[in-house]
């Protein structure tokens, strides 16, 4: 009998993967840990993402046969004892405080809590496979223009903040402390929109590219790559290393790589066809610490009048940094396995503008908000129209 435990199932990536998961039949059973007081309060967050991704009755459906909700942080897996937690045989972590403030709490979650999960595990003694989401972004503010899996982590990186150090922190981590586990590290790269959903269930990230477009601003090259990959790809990924029985390699980049990486070029022809009415995209390069001019610019296409048009400011501001890297990662390994490759942004760059229709970029940048200002919750109840 197969059982999966899944965290960060009520996250953009985990919720994508549990959905795929279910769709397609590929375990027995799914535990599901939630963080929540109650099991009645997980069971609601854990319903309420995953209809994002299936619709609410298939969501209730398969929450009723095949999910059990266990409703419990990290940090306190590891005093759980439970029949169904020894007989997992597949862990898919995908939790973690994605925060670029919450410097604390990101290695309290990152770190902290993938020990705890870690030392749990030791304890399944079915346990075949262990998949450790990562992030491609762990190559820190001076990669090379070509990232592989082996290149990182690395002690001499600069990270631009907190979270991916945390990241590479669990990384190391894992592999010092825990190497009788059977652990695979999936580091996706860009993961925004759904090819088929587009941002149905969730505008992270996107909100971004729509809003560089809009400002007609790009930091780094115009012609340089940009790794970007959908979601629902990403999910297929994170399963498909969750369950091959035999895998080369311990680390994996989930990533356009070299041949479906884009441009800000081509975005902008793919901008352009999806929204002739916006004009000709003529993009300007910038430095990202031109704070003024993104100001102006910003200003001029948003307003700047309400706490929530400033810290998407800021949060753009952060993007640009990130942006200016121009890197790719380098998919090797997985095509190697037999993968198949992600669509490229510009291939279902339509389908994330049309689903749903006219939700504004502010509104998208409500499912990022509390990744760039601690107040998120409040600024999401005083947010303009538009």
């Amino acid at each position: 009998m197969t059982t999966v435990l899944v965290t960060g199932a009520t996250g953009f990536i985990g919720g994508a993967a549990l959905a795929q998961g279910l769709s397609g039949g590929l375990a027995d059973r799914w535990l599901c840990l939630v963080r929540a007081p109650d099991l009645g309060q997980a069971e609601q967050r854990l319903f309420g993402n995953l209809a994002r991704f299936m619709g609410a009755e298939d969501a209730r459906q398969a929450l009723a046969d095949r999910v059990t909700v266990i409703p419990a942080d990290l940090a306190g897996l590891a005093s759980i004892e439970s029949a169904e937690l020894d007989d997992v045989t597949h862990i898919l972590h995908l939790a973690a405080d994605t925060s670029f403030r919450a410097r604390g709490n990101c290695h309290l979650v990152n770190v902290g809590g993938t020990r705890a999960l870690a030392s749990r595990a030791r304890r399944m003694r079915k346990l075949s496979r262990f998949v450790y989401g990562g992030t491609a972004m762990i190559c820190g503010a001076n990669p090379p223009p070509l990232v592989v899996e082996s290149d990182y982590p690395s002690s001499s990186v600069e990270h631009l903040v907190s979270y991916t150090s945390s990241k590479v922190e669990a990384e190391r981590m894992l592999r010092t402390e825990f190497g009788d586990l059977p652990i695979v590290v999936a580091r996706p790269s860009i993961v925004t929109g759904h090819s088929v959903l587009g941002c149905r269930p969730s505008g992270s990230i996107f909100w971004m590219f729509r809003a560089g477009d809009r400002l007609r601003l790009v930091s780094g090259d115009i012609a340089g790559g940009i790794d970007v990959v959908p979601v629902d790809w990403a999910a297929d990924m994170m399963l498909g290393l969750l369950f091959k029985p035999m895998l080369a390699y311990d680390v994996y980049h989930l990533s356009a790589g070299v041949a479906r990486c884009t441009s800000w070029n081509e975005l902008a022809g793919a901008f352009q066809r999806c929204d002739a009415a916006g004009g000709p995209r003529r993009y300007t390069e910038f430095k990202s610490g031109d704070r003024q001019l993104l100001r102006t610019r910003f200003e001029r296409a948003f307003g700047l009048d309400t706490a929530l048009q400033t810290a998407m400011m800021r949060a753009m501001r952060a993007y640009y940094e990130f942006g200016a890297l121009g890197v790719v990662f380098s998919n090797d390994r997985l095509v190697s396995e037999g993968f198949r490759l992600p669509p490229s942004l510009p291939s279902y760059l339509d389908t994330c503008l049309a689903q749903p229709a006219g939700l504004s970029i502010i509104d998208q940048f409500a499912d990022d908000v509390g990744m760039f200002d601690a107040a998120g919750e409040t600024l999401l109840r005083v947010r303009p129209a538009a």
